[in-house]
């Protein structure tokens, strides 16, 4: 054995010395460089499935990324939940990685175990740059997960607007039931949007409408909004509740005043019996019973 070949031996073997994925984390390019030198699995995983590459793409680690391509780092690799290198550095909005990813043939369309692609996975935060880099690359902007989200959904549930538009600008299609996501969400602007492309602001999504989702996330502005644009403020969602018995139930006294100033009705019964007035009194919200009170005295 020469010299030089028992050094490197010796020097793999050394208590202590860091893997390369400890190296990634550090953001230490040089101990990269001189593990990958030294033989390292460059597509070494960890128990969940993550690589040198994935860690590299997370962080936005463009030298260390760039090296380990160049090391023959599996671009395509997955972790035991389906993700990806590219899903990574999408999610964290590093457009630069992403740019270094797709350039060598990273699947823009991949998807993990719940047929999340990393085009839903920049629109969920927001990475406007990222969304347009992956659209530019044909990312699919109509792809739907197993639960019938798109890349839209994704971006409403968080009122990401700007990143809306573009999405319905490569020919992605909105839902209704999107709008309440916004909604629940407390998204003004958003359902708003929403609404001035089409989207019913009575719209339901399992069984519960956009005004009670509204209410129920305690969003008043948002409530208000979708009351102004005809929200049925008497609809009924899961086992027959309004928006009116659940802010009485919650004790939301301004938004009980909004919906009371617009129709709501607190004498309808769920599938129980139970009233607005009877939320509120179980809750001992007093100042929600008074409301109800006063309207009550006024139609005597």
């Amino acid at each position: 054995m020469t010299l030089a070949i028992l050094a490197v031996w010796l020097l793999a073997a050394a208590p202590g010395q860091p893997s390369i994925a400890d190296a990634v984390m550090d953001g230490d390019a040089k101990a990269v460089a001189a593990l990958v030198a030294q033989g390292a699995d460059v597509n070494q995983k960890d128990s969940q499935g993550i690589t040198p590459l994935m860690q590299a793409a997370s962080a936005g680690r463009l030298e260390i990324l760039r090296l380990l391509i160049a090391s023959n780092a599996d671009v395509n690799a997955r972790t035991s939940e389906g993700a990806s290198a590219l899903t990574a550095a999408a999610f964290s909005g590093y457009a630069d990685a992403v740019q270094v990813l797709l350039a060598h043939q990273a699947d823009v369309n991949v998807r993990d175990e719940q047929g999340r692609t990393p085009l839903m996975a920049a629109a969920l935060n927001g990475h406007a740059d990222v969304v347009r880099a992956l659209l530019a690359k044909g990312a699919d902007a109509k792809a739907a997960d197993l639960s019938g989200g798109n890349p839209v959904t994704y971006a409403v549930a968080n009122g990401h607007g700007d990143i809306l538009a573009s999405l319905v600008g490569a020919g992605a299609t909105w839902r209704d039931e999107d709008l309440v996501v916004a909604a629940q969400g407390c998204h003004t602007a958003t359902v708003q949007q929403l609404a001035k492309m089409g989207a019913k602001v009575n719209a339901t999504r399992n069984g519960r409408p956009a005004l009670f989702m509204a209410v129920w996330s305690h969003c008043a502005d948002t409530s208000a909004a979708l009351i102004a644009g005809g929200a049925d403020v008497n609809a009924k969602g899961g086992e027959g509740r309004t928006a009116l018995m659940q802010a009485a139930g919650d004790g939301r006294a301004e938004i009980v005043q909004l919906l009371m100033d617009h129709g709501a009705d607190m004498e309808t019964t769920d599938e129980a019996g139970r009233t607005a007035w009877m939320y509120a009194a179980m809750g001992n919200h007093l100042e929600v019973a008074e409301i109800f009170k006063k309207a009550r005295e006024k139609k005597q």
